[in-house]
């Protein structure tokens, strides 16, 4: 649907809300034949959405939609569909001795309607995995879709076309995601930039919506003096370069000793010549999605070049400003605190090269930034992972890998400060899209124990009172 009018929105709100109350509590039968449904049809409609998203981008690679983007959205469907039956048994709790024999469980159930703001660059399982996860935890969904993506938007609508009274799909560019936030939503899930992050939390505010907000932010790694060079430059490359560096999770900067600085960029330069040889046209390479975007990368290099870094390879002023927009790999080296590429969030193929006089300094650099949504550290030293592990504070970590963590169904995934607040995937994302409900049941033979709390009396405070409050 194509917002014309804002109070559309607001309609279609309340004819969501009418649904759902209709129906409270899908069984667990009726939501797995619902994302049983939507499973076969993503299946089915693979190669659509890859021809989608490569007209969108004007240049993705295969790799890039069926590896980074398919892929983990079916393989999260999947694993929500085989441990459903699992998340929405009653939890069992203690009711106490002062309570006893009442029983005591906590519910899962729906929220209600779910609110799904989804960005550009991963339109498929950003889009689809916040989406299915509502609908397994029985809610209602409204997607607001990026309008930087619209052949990859009529796939998705296609996919729901017949289940509009599960997912209302929503159309429009960012004045109505603007309207989109401020609904009175029972949930709303955002996926993108931390100052657009600020805005939705703000207007969500206004309702008391609560909100799982999937941010970005700067995501270092940390190069230890035992890394193995060679596949320290590799795992970098293929977080760096995948989509283009147009990933939240994506390597921002990476903070390295003197000792492994020089042989950290060597490896770097002979890795990525030796598999992107074609360069920004290399077709393992997929592009910069808008023209906008590709000018403030532009910008990002010309700033650092104009205050004193050196960058590999050089820069040309031969740019083309029609799309496809391509860039490749970019190393920044000596760069400086006023320079753009040190202070905002890259989401490209850019890469700061910083020098830190030893793995404490890099782990202090860190801890005076803003929180990062991933860090990444290579070293073999377990003493060092282990601390790495306890003391920093991350949305996630992997240790001689990059990006890869956010592929595991059975790891939670989200971010904390700047990154983010709230967490999706495996049963995490089921909770965020549920309420615990605390249950006490007693039958009618402790009806006793209510009249003589009532009447205050000592028969049942004075047992009471020897046995907790001593």
């Amino acid at each position: 649907m194509h917002v014309q009018e804002i109070s559309q929105l607001n309609q279609e709100l309340l004819r969501m809300k009418a649904a759902y109350s209709a129906a409270p509590f899908a069984d667990l039968n009726d939501r797995v034949a619902l994302l049983q449904t939507l499973l076969s049809r993503l299946v089915k409609a693979q190669e659509a959405f890859v021809n989608a998203a490569d007209l969108d981008f004007n240049g993705r690679t295969e790799f890039d939609s069926k590896i980074g983007d398919i892929m983990p959205t079916i393989n999260g469907l999947k694993y929500q569909i085989k441990h459903l039956s699992k998340w929405m048994k009653p939890d069992r709790r203690r009711s106490g001795l002062a309570m006893w024999p009442s029983k005591v469980w906590v519910q899962q159930v729906p929220k209600g309607v779910v609110g799904v703001i989804a960005p550009w660059n991963y339109p498929i399982q950003l889009s689809l995995l916040p989406v299915f996860t509502a609908l397994a935890a029985g809610n209602r969904v409204m997607l607001k879709l990026s309008e930087f993506t619209p052949h990859v938007n009529q796939e998705i609508i296609m996919l729901f076309a017949d289940l509009t009274e599960h997912c209302m799909i929503i159309e429009g560019d960012h004045t109505v995601a603007s309207e989109f936030s401020s609904l009175n939503f029972d949930h709303l899930f955002f996926t993108g930039a931390t100052n657009i992050g600020k805005k939705v939390m703000m207007s969500a505010a206004e309702n008391l919506v609560p909100v799982t907000l999937e941010l970005g932010g700067k995501s270092p790694v940390i190069v230890a003096d035992d890394a193995d060079m060679t596949h320290t430059a590799k795992s970098i490359l293929l977080g760096k370069l995948t989509n283009a560096g147009q990933i939240c999770v994506a390597p921002d900067y990476v903070l390295v000793t003197k000792k492994n600085k020089s042989a950290l960029i060597e490896a770097l330069e002979e890795q990525y010549l030796l598999h992107f040889s074609d360069g920004k046209h290399d077709k393992k390479l997929s592009s910069i999605i808008t023209k906008r975007q590709f000018q403030r990368l532009c910008g990002v290099l010309d700033d650092a070049i104009n205050k004193g870094a050196t960058i590999w390879p050089e820069v040309k002023n031969d740019t083309d400003q029609t799309a496809p927009f391509r860039m490749g790999l970019h190393i920044v080296t000596e760069p400086t605190e006023d320079m753009r590429v040190l202070q905002d969030e890259i989401f490209g193929p850019i890469l700061p090269i910083i020098e830190v006089d030893s793995i404490d300094a890099a782990l202090q650099y860190i801890e005076l930034s803003e929180r990062p949504l991933a860090s990444y550290l290579f070293t073999e030293n377990k003493t060092l992972q282990d601390l790495v592990c306890k003391r920093l504070r991350t949305g996630t970590l992997a240790i001689n890998e990059t990006i890869l963590q956010v592929t595991i169904e059975d790891m939670p995934f989200g971010g904390i400060g700047h990154s983010g607040m709230g967490q999706y995937h495996a049963k995490e994302g089921f909770l965020t899209f549920s309420h615990g409900k605390s249950i006490l049941a007693s039958n009618k033979k402790l009806r006793f124990r209510t009249a003589l709390l009532l009447k205050q009396s000592k028969l049942l405070l004075e047992p009471i009172k020897a046995l907790f409050l001593k």
